[in-house]
């Protein structure tokens, strides 16, 4: 939704935007006047599920498209805290999930990618903070034009081979009886390092509660990596007790040795975590 080059959102974006500035305006209040001090560079501003899903849709958007309906938040969450005069980024983190969701990370299996669960773990260990390139930005030499590209993670950069304005209006241009060398040159773009749009993230080992035998932290047990991201790097140690929610991801198998190697993990891509199991006894 870029105002640049007049994009403007759906109906159903603008009704996704109108239902988060209710929800905030209704609920945050609070939060917002006591956040205006805080000298944080990033704040997780966690929500209730239980006031989430019963407020004009947005429980139900949020799981039928995840992605969208956080866009849509910290859209509106960013101009709150904007008009807040509030310094810290805010990333939105839903907790208190319901039990509807709850899931056992011995369980888990590849049938289960893309769903949303909720789980009670345990860190086993986790790698040292890095960041990742999660938006790549580039900018047209020819018409100025500025888009973005979503990367994935651990997974090779998507590379921009033209500008999507000039290919436009070059078509147009072209359909017109427009002169070959009177046409833009799509290919004359550039990356825009300075809008290039990084992530802290972490590796996380996590195991599952019921491979506990005693107060010492196994060493032989199945874990399952998870990845956190901003405010939750660094914050988590070995045996500490968690509940997670986290969308389950798949990734490439660490040790393969071939690149086209077709054999897959699982990947926990954490939303929130909230302190203690909400299950099992610590």
């Amino acid at each position: 939704m870029s105002k640049k080059n007049g994009t403007e959102p759906t109906p159903e974006e603008k009704k996704l935007l109108a239902a988060w500035r209710t929800f905030f305006q209704k609920n945050c209040k609070a939060d917002f006047a006591a956040l205006t001090t805080s000298e944080e560079d990033v704040w997780g501003f966690e929500l209730q599920w239980s006031l989430l899903e019963t407020h004009k849709g947005l429980g139900q958007s949020f799981l039928n498209d995840m992605e969208k309906c956080l866009h849509s938040g910290q859209i509106v969450i960013e101009e709150q805290f904007r008009n807040h005069n509030i310094k810290p980024r805010p990333v939105i983190r839903i907790v208190g999930i319901s039990e509807l969701h709850r899931y056992h990370l011995v369980d888990l299996r590849m049938r289960d990618r893309t769903r949303f669960l909720r789980f009670d773990a345990v860190v086993h260990s986790t790698s040292r903070a890095m960041g990742w390139l999660k938006r790549s930005a580039y900018t047209c030499n020819e018409c100025t034009h500025e888009w973005v590209i979503k990367e994935a993670l651990a997974r090779a950069r998507t590379k921009a081979e033209a500008c999507p304005m000039c290919i436009r209006k070059g078509i147009e241009m072209h359909m017109k009886g427009a002169k070959r060398e009177d046409l833009p040159d799509p290919r004359d773009i550039r990356m825009d390092l300075e809008r290039n749009y990084y992530e802290d993230i972490q590796y996380v080992e996590l195991f599952d509660p019921t491979c506990l035998s005693d107060e010492e932290l196994p060493d032989d047990v199945p874990t399952i990596t998870a990845v956190v991201s901003d405010e939750y790097v660094n914050q988590f140690s070995p045996g500490q007790c968690i509940t997670v929610n986290a969308l389950i991801g798949v990734d490439h198998l660490p040790s393969r040795d071939y690149i086209r190697d077709t054999r897959r993990i699982l990947r926990l891509d954490i939303h929130s975590v909230e302190e203690g199991f909400s299950l099992h006894e610590e």
